[in-house]
């Protein structure tokens, strides 16, 4: 029989030194989860309990227990908008984007592209007596209207 001095480390063949490390790791994750409360506190108990023989005191069985109390993922929230579909009637929900007004319509809801309309500028800008990049007025628009200068229409 072995006379080393009994300690966490070598108890149970070096079990419950495995359970607290398991459950150190544990609070470990838990406290750099982004997902948690860093300010709640978090908990490692161990239980030993000693239950000796009732016939001979010597002869002791101890069983170990180790627990973890961890902080709780932090609640999400979110904001939804409830709408109906103008195409086909149906009902929808819709998340809350940053920025949006209640109700506003993206272009593409309304069934106009962008991409569409880029396309055009060029022609409505040629149009307008426009240049198509700067969007300076043309001194002589392709059209034949005239360009007003609006400082010398209002006398300044």
């Amino acid at each position: 029989m072995s006379k080393e001095r009994l300690t966490l480390a070598n108890m149970c063949s070096g079990g419950v030194q495995e359970r607290i490390d398991r459950a150190l790791a544990k609070v470990s994750d838990n406290i750099l989860d982004l997902n948690t409360d860093p300010k709640k506190k978090r908990e490692v108990t161990v239980k030993i309990i000693f239950a000796p023989n009732e016939s001979d005191r010597e002869d002791v069985v101890v069983s170990v227990q180790t627990s973890v109390k961890l902080a709780p993922e932090t609640g999400l929230e979110t904001q939804l908008f409830i709408s109906k579909d103008f195409k086909n009637g149906t009902v929808q929900l819709t998340e809350h984007a940053k920025g949006q007004i209640k109700g506003q319509l993206t272009l593409d809801d309304c069934g106009m592209s962008m991409d569409e309309t880029e396309q055009d500028a060029e022609g409505l800008a040629k149009e307008l007596g426009c240049d198509p990049d700067t969007g300076e007025l043309l001194e002589q628009p392709e059209n034949g209207t005239k360009v007003l200068n609006m400082k010398q229409v209002m006398g300044g």
